[in-house]
């Protein structure tokens, strides 16, 4: 007996090893993969150098109220921090490490932490192959894109999948918790709320049409008012005691997070802006928005998703055919990866939601069909009915194993191959490096382009710029000057450039991009602008 208990002991402490293994082996391959997309000296999204410099001034000053380096958009009037968790923590990242290298690794952390956390759920929910799961997820092109930018991504990811967490576990203390500080740290937080609606949707839809009570069952064989009845039960589960708590929860966290608040109330002016102006309505009719913000191409979707779209629509079809084995977390997930295809159609950087979620349906409709349908006994019996076909079905399974990672790896690939081309941590050092030596500190300096003014903010925090971040902010502030900047910086006006830009932007300098021909001609056709520095870069200007 005493031998059987030790072998018993034995094959439990190897089982927990081969566990703590493959948590190990989960949280490297993400780190490894995400440090090797992340090892160029550059950073790809523009907004990078606005978060990184901003993270700097909290450990230098402390939290940013005022932000007088956008002088002509509304940020000037009513500024607040809405990444500010995220930049906080960013904080010893850049003291331990520098700048650029400290910010590149808190970005692979973070991108890691949520690959692990995704393959923590997946086995806390036993999930049948979670690794495979989780892999197909990171290897995906716009997912792992995404996740790899040095923005907040990553950091909201962790955040919206623990409350869903807190959701399925009923754990309303925490979900309110979790929304709070999702509030402080991005500006996505009501897509909290919106999954807790959407679970309690989809926990109605579970209990009146997959888990009937008995009363109901026995009403089906009563045709008449059998709409009626369903219709009632349907509205009783969706309004139980259980789903207001799910939704008063976050809802509760939200509001907390908006009122006990650095920033407030002037957080409210700026959220309606934010949220509902920029992320809904969208002014890219009328200005010239980031690329994230126009519509993703169905047929380019599909191609960005890897592997991720295969497992999706394979998964579609069994939740249909197999509806009867579905529970509330696998409708739940069929509603999610709907909500977010939408918004991700409308703007690509919902994409960073959406092939997430389609994973995370995959994987519980899946998980849920194979513990009634065990796939080896499956093939064995479906080869015995029919030779032919199950031998073909098994090489074809086989085939699938061996390519799915070749593909994978190629993902991977070409997604490090993008970031080659990002913008070098240098860029305008040596214009900036001129103005702090020549300009005046608060002198305002006119620029080409919206998108210049993160790396401009980053090398020279003494002078002040026209607008950044979104070009909404200045559209909001003013459209006649907004339109008057594009006119002037596109070169479609260029009469009377010195008096127009010294009385509407009063600015002393000008910094035109190499790029920028006809604008460069129309500044020195004026005769009013002398030409100060110049590089390979750009040409910099000063107002007479």
């Amino acid at each position: 007996m005493r031998k059987i208990s030790n072998f018993g002991l034995k094959l439990k402490n190897l089982i927990i090893q081969n566990q703590f293994i493959l948590y190990l082996f989960i949280f490297f391959t993400a780190f490894f993969v995400c440090l090797w997309i992340n090892s160029f000296p550059s950073f790809l999204d523009p907004d990078s150098f606005y978060h990184l410099k901003i993270s700097k001034l909290i450990a230098e000053q402390g939290p940013i109220f005022d932000f007088p380096w956008l002088q002509y958009t509304v940020l000037k009037e009513y500024y607040i921090d809405h990444h500010f968790l995220y930049h906080v923590l960013a904080v010893p990242f850049i003291e331990i490490m520098g700048d650029f290298a400290g910010f590149k690794f808190y970005t692979v952390v973070l991108a890691s932490l949520f690959v692990f956390l995704s393959y923590i759920i997946f086995k806390k929910e036993k999930i049948k192959w979670p690794e495979v799961f989780v892999l197909v997820m990171l290897c995906a092109p716009a997912f792992l894109f995404r996740i790899s930018l040095a923005k907040a991504t990553a950091f909201s990811l962790i955040l919206l999948f623990f409350g869903i967490y807190f959701l399925f576990k009923r754990k309303y203390w925490l979900l309110a918790i979790i929304s709070f500080f999702y509030v402080w740290s991005y500006g996505g937080f009501l897509l909290l709320l919106v999954m807790a609606l959407l679970y309690a949707l989809a926990e109605a839809i579970d209990q009146t049409f997959i888990n009937k009570p008995l009363w109901l069952k026995l009403r089906n064989f009563i045709k008449a008012g059998r709409f009626k009845v369903y219709f009632f039960v349907f509205i009783k589960s969706l309004f139980s005691f259980e789903n207001i708590k799910k939704i008063t929860a976050p809802l509760a966290g939200i509001l907390a997070g908006l009122i006990i608040n650095p920033y407030f109330p002037q957080n409210l002016k700026f959220y309606w802006q934010q949220i509902f102006e920029i992320g809904i309505i969208n002014y890219r009719g009328l200005v010239n928005v980031g690329g994230e913000w126009y519509p993703y191409p169905i047929s380019q979707l599909i191609a960005d998703s890897g592997i991720a779209i295969i497992f999706g629509i394979v998964a579609l079809i069994f939740f249909f055919i197999f509806y009867k084995n579905q529970n509330k977390k696998s409708i739940f997930f069929f509603f999610s990866f709907l909500f977010f295809f939408v918004l991700t159609l409308k703007s690509k950087r919902y994409v960073e939601y959406f092939v997430p979620h389609l994973v995370f349906f995959s994987a519980f409709t899946f998980s849920l069909i194979l513990e009634k349908v065990k796939l080896g006994r499956f093939l064995k019996d479906f080869k015995k009915e029919n030779y032919v076909i199950g031998t073909v079905a098994i090489f074809v399974l086989i085939y699938t194993v061996i390519l799915f990672p070749l593909i994978m790896a190629k993902d991977v690939y070409i997604t490090r191959q993008t970031f080659k081309g990002g913008i070098g941590f240098q860029l305008f050092a040596g214009v900036s490096g001129y103005l702090k030596e020549n300009a005046a500190p608060a002198e305002i300096i006119m620029h080409t382009d919206w998108s210049d003014f993160p790396m401009l903010f980053y090398q020279n925090d003494q002078n002040y710029y026209i607008m950044g971040l979104d070009p909404t902010f200045m559209y909001k502030y003013d459209p006649d000057l907004y339109n008057l900047f594009a006119e002037i910086t596109t070169a479609q006006k260029n009469d009377n450039l010195h008096q127009i830009i010294k009385e509407n932007f009063r600015a002393s300098y000008f910094i035109v991009s190499q790029s920028r021909k006809s604008l460069d001609f129309n500044l020195q056709n004026d005769g009013n602008f002398i030409k100060v520095y110049e590089d390979n870069e750009v040409k910099l200007y000063k107002l007479k």
